[in-house]
């Protein structure tokens, strides 16, 4: 069976809808503007697994929808999981499923849409939920996965992504909102562990949209709305920021310094 390694766009991979627009919808709207292929993979369909639900059952797939469209990112496309919750369980939830299960599933969409590069949450999952840090450790294994035709040889041929992105949140930006008088208890990664700090101002108005697409979550009063304010918004989404990991499609780099990859704004999907 042999290799496939073609550089065919940008794949996010994310825990429920509106993760996509809040942490990756600036980079989406970027690759898209420049005609690179992206989609989105959802991991749940944000109906919360046990307890009391956010929104009358389908709206958070219909907003994920929305969302997608203004991002111009492809159709919905949602594994059979539910929202763990912060308690990460409950019946049918994203956290009690079986760990290859979820993994099985990513290889199998790794495989189809063969993307160049990768992205999800980094390993606390940004701020500590569990479907996130569920998210993470699924990715990294099936990006492994999915280039060795030995595993799971019936989910197609084996793919080589080039890089993984994990999207995470600065000290710097943890300063500066404390600095602002703002209550910032996010866990922060320091600046210098940074490895492209993407600046999607010129589509941030594209990425507010989608994100109002999820209007179930502002109206419950979720995270997401305290980006309504102008100036928050402007600093806590106009930049997104990533930690790098290479991927199997990855080669040893050339000897010599290298530059500090601070400030990156390179497209995530372009490998040079």
């Amino acid at each position: 069976m042999g290799l496939q390694r073609v550089q065919r766009g940008l794949l996010a991979v994310h825990a429920h809808p509106d993760d996509e627009s809040l942490f990756t919808g600036g980079v989406l709207a970027q690759h898209a503007a420049e005609g690179i292929p992206t989609a989105v993979v959802t991991c749940t369909d944000g109906e919360i697994a046990e307890g009391t639900p956010y929104a009358p059952r389908g709206t958070r797939a219909k907003e994920l929808a929305q969302a997608l469209t203004v991002l111009r990112a492809g159709e919905p496309d949602i594994l059979r999981f539910r929202d763990s919750g912060p308690a990460g369980r409950g019946p049918g939830s994203f956290c009690e499923a079986p760990f290859d299960t979820v993994v099985a599933e990513l290889v199998a969409r790794i495989r189809r849409l063969r993307p160049t590069a990768v992205t999800t949450y980094d390993a606390f999952g940004v701020y500590g939920h569990p479907d996130h840090i569920r998210a993470h450790r699924a990715v990294l294994a099936a990006v492994e996965a999915a280039a060795r035709p030995e595993l799971q040889p019936e989910a197609g041929l084996p793919w080589e992504v080039h890089s993984v992105w994990l999207a995470t949140v600065p000290d710097s930006l943890v300063r500066q909102l404390t600095a602002m008088g703002l209550d910032a208890p996010l866990p922060s990664t320091p600046d210098d562990r940074i490895a492209a700090a993407v600046d999607v101002r010129p589509w941030l108005d594209v990425k507010w949209e989608a994100m109002r697409a999820h209007s179930s979550e502002f109206a419950r009063g979720a995270r997401i709305s305290a980006f309504a304010e102008p100036r928050v918004r402007r600093l806590c989404l106009g930049t997104e920021w990533f930690l790098h990991r290479p991927g199997p499609a990855a080669r040893p780099a050339s000897p010599g310094p290298r530059p500090p990859a601070r400030g990156q704004t390179r497209l995530l999907a372009d490998p040079s």
